[in-house]
């Protein structure tokens, strides 16, 4: 377990566990990071769900998980946003990118088109 912070004074609990969804390698639910311990160097996904964990902190928790759960759009944009962050540290940006679409189209409940999606995540 550790304690990371958002934007410097936001706090968020990592805890490193095999706790988190099946076919994840880790989740935020509100301030609370779980992944797992075979990617507890993994700096990308800590970034990814830092993210997530601002997204929270930023529509005051309860309307981000509504909004999440319930808007396809926004759960997109938030993917997005949390991929974006963890494609930064990744050393092959093409590939990823395409693996890190692939993930937002199949694994998260949306009808995105994966060309559309890598596009976003590469900022054109």
């Amino acid at each position: 377990m550790k304690l990371k912070f958002v934007d410097r004074i936001l706090p968020s609990l990592v805890v490193y566990t095999k706790r988190v969804p099946k076919g994840s390698a880790g989740c935020a639910n509100g301030p609370v990071i779980r992944i797992l311990p075979s990617h507890k160097n993994d700096e990308g996904l800590l970034q990814h769900e830092l993210i997530h964990v601002q997204q929270a902190y930023r529509l005051l928790f309860i309307f981000h998980a509504l909004l999440y759960y319930f808007n396809d759009s926004y759960r997109l944009q938030a993917e997005v946003e949390a991929y974006r962050k963890q494609l930064e540290y990744s050393p092959d940006k093409t590939y990823s990118a395409n693996l890190f679409a692939g993930f937002i189209c199949w694994n998260y409940n949306l009808q995105a088109d994966r060309r559309a999606v890598e596009a976003m995540l590469k900022g054109v």
